[in-house]
């Protein structure tokens, strides 16, 4: 979660959508209460049924989607992805990049 905290505040305003998706059984209350004690910014949902979870097919906590303008799925990562590392970077660089259609 730090990580996707620091690509949250690194891509606000750089029109990167960087939200989360909280997958737990539990209610939406402890989610923002956990989101709020570690001073996570990022928009979170909770989607405690799986429905969506199910429809995206996100099949390990985390998964990470990263989609292009286009609505493209470019990459998929499951588990921890460090939003650091030179390669997700450059993708997500070059993503922004791209012109809008």
């Amino acid at each position: 979660m730090p990580s996707v905290q620091k690509a949250y505040k690194k891509y606000s305003g750089k029109d990167v959508v960087v939200l989360v998706i909280s997958l737990d059984g539990g209610e939406a209350s402890s989610v923002k209460k956990f989101l709020d004690s570690n001073h996570y910014t990022m928009p979170a949902v909770h989607d405690k049924g799986m429905v969506y979870g199910r429809k995206i097919n996100a099949r390990a906590v985390p998964t990470t989607f990263i989609v292009d303008r286009q609505h493209h799925l470019v990459a998929t990562s499951f588990g921890p992805l460090d939003y650091e590392r030179p390669d997700v970077k450059k993708l997500i660089q070059t993503l922004v990049a791209q012109p809008r259609s």
